[in-house]
C-alpha cells in the first residue's frame, strides 16, 4: 500500500491557519459547489459598520441566547440587510453553523445555500 501526504489549505483563513476545520459533511458540501465561510461577525467595544458600539457584556448575553437557535438549526439570514428584522424564508441565503469568541471578536461560521451562491459571488 502506497502512502500519500494529505494536505488541506483554507485560503480564507488568516495566514492559511484555520482554527475551525470543516467536518466531513461540510467538506463534501464544499466539494460539490457549496460555500462555507468563517470570519469576524462583530467586535466588542468597537464601532461597527452601522455606527453602533456593543459592549462585550451585551454581546456575551446575546450570543448565549443565540446559541440555542444555532443548535436548533434555525439561525438563518438573508443576503442583504433587509428592512425588517424578521427573516423571510423565501429570501434565506445562509445558515449560522457556529458562533464563538476569539478575544474581543465574535467569530461565525456560515453555510451559504447553493441557490444563492451566484448572487453572493457577484456582490
Amino acid at each position: 500500500m502506497s502512502k500519500e501526504l494529505l494536505r488541506e489549505f483554507y485560503e480564507l483563513c488568516d495566514g492559511g491557519v484555520c482554527q475551525d476545520l470543516l467536518t466531513e459533511d461540510e467538506k463534501l458540501f464544499v466539494k460539490t459547489g457549496g460555500l462555507i465561510l468563517t470570519g469576524i461577525m462583530q467586535k466588542a467595544d468597537q464601532e461597527n459598520g452601522n455606527g453602533r458600539v456593543y459592549s462585550k457584556k451585551i454581546l456575551q448575553r446575546e450570543i448565549e441566547n443565540y446559541q440555542r437557535i444555532i443548535e436548533d438549526r434555525r439561525a438563518l439570514g438573508e443576503l442583504d440587510h433587509p428592512d425588517d428584522s424578521v427573516v423571510n424564508l423565501k429570501n434565506v441565503s445562509h445558515m449560522v453553523l457556529k458562533m464563538w469568541w476569539d478575544g474581543d471578536n465574535v467569530m461565525v461560521k456560515l453555510k451559504f445555500l447553493k441557490r444563492h451562491l451566484e448572487t453572493f459571488l457577484k456582490v
